[in-house]
């Protein structure tokens, strides 16, 4: 995939600040491969932050990971002294792992445990099959959740927002966290104090700083060019399962207090 089709792919979620560094690397991207972070930045007026979260919006993890594309878009042989993508599978695991035994939901769970309703909203189909699974464990645990579209014009959300109240908790998830799209969602259910916890890929994006409480996982593109359209999701499957068998752990501590007092 050339970098003017990744462009095309993330339009709508880019500003003008975006459209301008991404103008300015496909006039001249073998400069670009030689910069520091702090040098594109400087060239596009703009700051280091700024650089970053442009390039996650794209889905890379940072500027270091967009230069390298653009080099094996420039040289394919580049690629052979790179890591397989099967390796970021293993390495997408191991950081969800390192965060998931370094966090605690709580303050969720509990939330969780007081709510009326759950429902779920998802944008792009691996969203909706990680909701899916979300939605079954729960249904399992014996917390039933509803699973609607992340439209505010489909007739699902029309008809939840309803009866939404203050007591009810609503999960939206996204691959990037920067689906612009979901400005209206995430409007509406503030209106109605609804509590919502974002799950997205593993960095600072739109949603979760939007969202009530942020879950995250770990995802990584195919390093090869000519592939970039595969990307890891298997550590979202991860993070759902810890975080749903945490909920159980929680309910069962729960129970054994009630027996206590």
């Amino acid at each position: 995939m050339h970098f003017s089709d990744i462009i095309n792919q993330h339009y709508e979620e880019l500003n003008e600040v975006d459209l301008s560094m991404g103008k300015f690397i496909l006039n001249d991207a073998p400069q670009v491969t030689l910069m520091s972070t702090n040098e594109f930045a400087k060239a596009c007026h703009s700051s280091k932050s700024s650089v970053i979260r442009f390039a996650q919006k794209l889905g890379f993890t940072g500027f270091s990971e967009l230069r390298n594309y653009l080099k094996w878009q420039h040289d394919p042989s580049e690629m052979k002294q790179q890591h397989s993508f099967k390796e970021r599978v293993f390495e997408d695991a191991k950081r969800t792992i390192t965060y998931l035994q370094e966090n605690e939901w709580l303050p969720i769970y509990r939330y969780l445990e007081d709510t009326q309703h759950v429902y779920l909203l998802a944008t792009g189909v691996t969203q909706q099959s990680q909701a899916a699974e979300l939605q079954r464990l729960l249904l399992l645990i014996g917390k039933p959740a509803q699973l609607i579209p992340a439209s505010s014009q489909s007739n699902e959300f029309k008809r939840i927002v309803e009866r939404l109240t203050e007591k009810d908790l609503i999960f939206v998830l996204s691959l990037s966290g920067e689906n612009r799209h979901l400005a209206n969602v995430l409007n509406i259910l503030s209106i109605h104090n609804s509590t919502t916890v974002s799950i997205t890929n593993m960095q600072n994006n739109w949603l979760s700083g939007r969202a009530d409480y942020s879950l995250y996982a770990s995802s990584s593109r195919n390093p090869n060019p000519d592939d970039w359209w595969l990307q890891t999701a298997s550590s979202f499957f991860l993070l759902i399962e810890a975080f749903a068998f945490g909920y159980m752990d929680f309910r069962r501590g729960q129970d054994h207090e009630d027996v206590r007092f």
